[in-house]
């Protein structure tokens, strides 16, 4: 089992970060745009299943 010193972190570039609020801007927008309240519901309940998920996978190890 790795130690936290033996574990090396990547960063994700600044770039990256606002390329993905860009997309997921965009998606959620036209999500809005085409269900209205109905997109914004969708967009927010999607959201919260992929919190879970990636709260899921930092927790696996543990």
């Amino acid at each position: 089992m790795a130690t936290t010193t033996e574990t090396e972190h990547k960063q994700i570039k600044a770039s990256t970060m606002y390329l993905l609020v860009a997309a997921i801007l965009v998606v959620t927008g036209g999500l809005i745009a085409t269900m209205g309240l109905g997109g914004l519901i969708l967009a927010a309940v999607g959201a919260t299943w992929v919190i879970l998920a990636f709260l899921v996978l930092l927790t696996a190890g543990s």
